[in-house]
């Protein structure tokens, strides 16, 4: 675990004092760390080492794969929810506690929401839920209000480089992956551990310098190029592009203002872009990215979100 030095010591006086909470809510940006702690502590509450996956008292709650179309779907059910009620009130088969790991909170319909409800507050046994958001105001009041919230913050440079250089990583590695991170340990981690993940930061980064380098014309043709045709696709690639762009256009800004020991990346074609945008633009830039992903939840047409972009 690389942070988060505070929450561990509340939660280790917790188990010491025996007054861990049923029902934990762990909220915080993806990849602060919030799904390692939270199976470290459920290995903790089951007296468990080994792969949590084997352990019988061990549930998760998530997202299922629909079976006629092979798609993921889009919320946690009531009937998923009212199965695991029913395993929970089921003695242990291992003769202690048992541990839920709800994932994606935000996820949960409000049937699901409703008959979750009664679990949280009064649940069956030696019974502890986890649940994993993003952000509790994400979630209904009902829910919120029968956890105990614990949130995970960005993580100081200082400590993600420390923990990876603990896990053998090379200290230049580690710094090259903290830069890209913006203090979430478990993207340094995926950067440092997946060739593919690594191979796609670069990737975008270089699409972000050609489109922005490009003039209005240029722009708008590649438009039709970075979108893909299958309307499954599309939304998740607005949205990678999108974290890509902001990346970039957050570097420019940092370079702008003389920051640039805080840059994420360090590359020539940004050094280039640098010199051929100007703040107002760069600012006007980053103004329809920001309403870009707003429009996101409302399923915007990818190719029109792409042009407001580009007329920017």
């Amino acid at each position: 675990m690389i942070g988060h030095t505070r929450i561990q010591e509340i939660l280790s006086r917790m188990l010491d004092g025996g007054s861990l909470p049923h029902a934990l809510l762990f909220v915080g940006p993806e990849g602060t760390g919030k799904t390692t702690l939270a199976r470290g502590l459920a290995k903790t509450i089951l007296s468990h080492k080994g792969d949590l996956a084997v352990h019988p008292d061990f549930l998760t709650l998530e997202v299922l794969v629909d079976e006629k179309t092979g798609k993921r779907k889009s919320q946690i059910s009531v009937d998923q929810v009212r199965e695991l009620t029913g395993r929970l009130g089921l003695s242990s088969l291992s003769g202690g506690a048992k541990v839920v790991f709800i994932e994606d909170a935000c996820a949960l319909s409000i049937g699901a929401v409703n008959a979750l409800l009664k679990t949280l507050e009064e649940p069956k046994g030696n019974t502890h839920v986890i649940l994993r958001a993003g952000s509790s105001d994400e979630l209904p009041a009902t829910i919120v209000s029968r956890c105990q919230t614990l949130r995970f913050g960005i993580v100081p440079n200082g400590q993600i480089i420390e923990g990876l250089v603990k896990m053998g990583f090379t200290k230049g590695d580690a710094q090259v992956a903290t830069a890209q991170s913006l203090g979430r340990p478990g993207r340094a981690i995926r950067y440092l551990k997946e060739s593919t993940y690594q191979a796609g930061i670069t990737t975008g980064l270089n699409q972000a310098v050609t489109f922005l380098c490009a003039s209005l014309p240029q722009r708008l043709g590649q438009v039709m190029e970075l979108i893909p045709k299958s309307e499954t696709e599309k939304e998740e690639t607005l949205e990678g592009l999108i974290d890509q762009w902001e990346l970039v256009c957050r570097d420019l800004l940092l370079r702008h203002l003389g920051l640039t020991p805080l840059q994420s990346f360090s590359s020539p074609p940004l050094d280039q872009l640098a010199g051929a945008i100007s703040t107002k633009s760069l600012l006007s830039t980053m103004h329809a990215l920001h309403e870009v992903r707003s429009a996101t939840s409302h399923h915007v047409n990818s190719h029109l979100a792409l042009e407001h972009i580009a007329l920017s």
